[in-house]
């Protein structure tokens, strides 16, 4: 599964996320939950980018976006900084669950002039 995210300009440092819980924040593992995590959490994360973009850093915390809060181990936070113009990377997170399940996201980051 891959999504284009905003671009961003090669100079700046970008904060990008991977969610893996319902969009609205939940985990509970019920029939209203769109999410994929149904009631297990992440474990461990790996992001990995195309090269030529450079991750600085990546996290499980807890974190608001766009109103919007969620718990920690259902989202990954990855900061991402350099690329070259007009490429598109692709950035993969790989996440396991405390249920023993692999899931994989890719994002795909336009670097573009501002």
């Amino acid at each position: 599964m891959s999504q284009y995210v905003p671009p961003k300009d090669p100079n700046d440092i970008v904060f990008y996320y991977y969610i893996f819980c319902s969009r609205d924040g939940t985990n509970d593992g019920s029939a209203t939950d769109t999410g994929v995590l149904q009631g297990a959490t992440i474990t461990s994360a790996t992001v990995t980018p195309d090269a030529g973009l450079t991750l600085d850093t990546s996290n499980t915390a807890a974190v608001t976006i766009k109103g919007v809060s969620y718990a920690a181990n259902t989202v990954v936070t990855a900061k991402f900084s350099g690329g070259t113009v007009p490429v598109d990377y692709d950035a993969l997170c790989r996440v396991v669950l405390s249920d023993t399940r692999q899931l994989d996201r890719t994002i795909i980051i336009p670097v573009r002039e501002n």
